[in-house]
C-alpha cells in the first residue's frame, strides 16, 4: 500500500530485498526455483546431490534473517519502511526436473514435501516465528541447531498435524 503510486519504487524495493536473499541462497548451494512477487522458492539437493541439503538451507535461513537486518537498517536510514519475512523449510522426497506446458516449461520442484514446505512458511506470521521448520528437517539437523517445538499444527491439503520448530537464538 505504501507503494500504491510507487510501482518503480516498490520494484526496486523489492528488487533490492531478491538480490539479497538470492546470493544467500546461492552461496549455500541451493537452487532458484522461482520468484513469485516477494517470495523465493528454492531447494536443495538438486541438481547435484548435496549431502547436507537440510544443514545448508537451515543456514541459509538463519543467514537470510541477518542479512534482512542489515537491509532494515538501509532501509530505515532511506525513509524506506522495513521488511518482514516468513521462512519455511521442510525435507522430503520430490520430483524434480523440467516442468510445465508444451509451450513453455521451467526447472522445479513438486511433491508433497514441497507443499508442506509452503504451508509452513504460510504459518510463520499466525505462529509469531520468522522461520517455521518441519520435524523431517529437525530430524537431520538437531545437532547442529538448537531447535525450540512451537506447536502442532494442522495445515491447509492435510488432515494429520506436523510439528514445527524454530531455531532458539537465545543460545
Amino acid at each position: 500500500e505504501k507503494y500504491k503510486g510507487n510501482p518503480a519504487g516498490l520494484t526496486r524495493l523489492i528488487n533490492r530485498f531478491l538480490t539479497r536473499m538470492t546470493d544467500v541462497i546461492i552461496a549455500n548451494g541451493g537452487t532458484i526455483d522461482k520468484f513469485m512477487g516477494d517470495c523465493i522458492m528454492a531447494f536443495w539437493n538438486a541438481p547435484l546431490e548435496n549431502k547436507k541439503h537440510r544443514e545448508m538451507a537451515v543456514k541459509s535461513a538463519g543467514e537470510m534473517q541477518v542479512a534482512l537486518k542489515e537491509l532494515n537498517t538501509k532501509l530505515v536510514a532511506e525513509g524506506l519502511p522495513q521488511i518482514n519475512i516468513g521462512i519455511g523449510i521442510n525435507t522430503g522426497e520430490a520430483l524434480v526436473g523440467n516442468m510445465g506446458s508444451e509451450q513453455r516449461f521451467d526447472y522445479s520442484v513438486i511433491g508433497d514435501s514441497v507443499n508442506l514446505a509452503s504451508r509452513l512458511e504460510s504459518s510463520s506470521k499466525t505462529l509469531g516465528k520468522t522461520l517455521v521448520v518441519g520435524e523431517s528437517t529437525v530430524k537431520g539437523t538437531e545437532k547442529d541447531y538448537d531447535f525450540e517445538f512451537v506447536d502442532e499444527i494442522t495445515v491447509k491439503g492435510k488432515s494429520e498435524t506436523v510439528k514445527v520448530y524454530t531455531i532458539n537464538n537465545s543460545r
